[in-house]
């Protein structure tokens, strides 16, 4: 039996002992909130040829214990070495390899959100036959513009050559646009490419810093299937004080296949929510505006 959860985080790649700088905050509110806190070495893991020393400070214990990563994002391979390696030494993941993909890989995530999200295909990239194959799934989106990403993430900073296609029938312009994000994301790229559907939706401001049109969008967290928070996702912009209606996303989230993950849903110009992805909980970070120390708090209600 599981007694006891920790919280395991990235170590600060010039000092070992202490918490990576960008999870500071949260590593003391774990720490506030009763957690025990590990650290391993996120460059090791990363590096095929050395991910076994990645947890080499941490030493095994007796009784099997929950652990919660919080970090930077993972391969579902880099995951999988993660998890093995802390479970030799009583450590349990809390969501195995196949739930992180669940809700890491978009197609993976499409099972259980395809009804509240925009139209996806997706193709794995192994070659320009690869390319040719997506193409020719674009083709039900007919003249309809269309968002490129990989499985993982987009190239929103390069929009126009990268990003978004405005009618997806051409299909010249979508290949070199496939072919530019492949060129961007290079080694980082996440298993393929996905078309998505454009949706338009409720104009929140311009960044301050980027110039980046930012839209009404939230960030909701999950714990064993139950709605932990729900956060603006932005830091700029004026959102209304009451939060949307989230019973049906709720509902949905009862049906995920993971044990703790984030969902993003944003607002159409015409005022309906729709989903726009999932994200393991263990690498989706914390939207600014999202008080550490609470986040924690709400967190342990659920564990325990």
């Amino acid at each position: 039996m599981i007694k006891e959860t920790y919280f395991i985080f990235c170590e600060n790649p010039f000092e070992p002992n202490n918490v990576d700088e960008d999870y500071a905050d949260e590593f003391e509110s774990a720490k506030i909130n009763g957690f025990k806190t590990l650290l391993f070495n996120f460059d090791d893991l990363t590096n095929e040829s050395d991910f076994k020393k990645a947890t080499r400070r941490i030493k095994p214990i007796e009784n099997l214990s929950n652990v919660i990563y919080r970090g930077w994002m993972l391969t579902p391979k880099q995951y999988s070495n993660l998890y093995e390696d802390l479970l030799l030494k009583n450590y349990k993941l809390v969501n195995d390899v196949t739930e992180y993909q669940n809700c890491h890989y978009l197609p993976d995530s499409l099972e259980f959100i395809e009804s509240k999200t925009p139209k996806s295909v997706f193709e794995k990239f192994e070659n320009s036959e690869s390319i040719e194959k997506l193409i020719e799934k674009t083709k039900q989106f007919g003249s309809s513009a269309v968002i490129l990403k990989d499985y993982v993430k987009s190239e929103k900073h390069d929009w126009e050559t990268a990003c978004f296609v405005s009618d997806a029938s051409n299909i010249d312009n979508l290949k070199n646009s496939i072919e530019n994000l492949i060129k961007l994301r290079r080694k980082y790229l996440n298993e393929g490419i996905v078309v998505r559907e454009f949706i338009e939706l409720k104009d929140l401001i311009v960044h301050s810093k980027s110039g980046m049109p930012l839209t009404e969008e939230y960030r909701l967290f999950f714990f064993n299937q139950k709605l932990v928070e729900i956060y603006d996702y932005w830091e700029e912009g004026k959102y209304d004080l009451i939060k949307p209606e989230t019973k049906e996303f709720e509902e949905i989230g009862r049906n995920v296949k993971s044990n703790f993950f984030s969902m993003d849903i944003a607002r159409e110009k015409n005022g309906n929510l729709i989903i726009i992805e999932l994200g393991d909980g263990q690498v989706a970070g914390l939207p600014d505006k999202a008080e550490r120390n609470e986040f924690y708090k709400r967190l342990k209600n659920y564990i325990c």
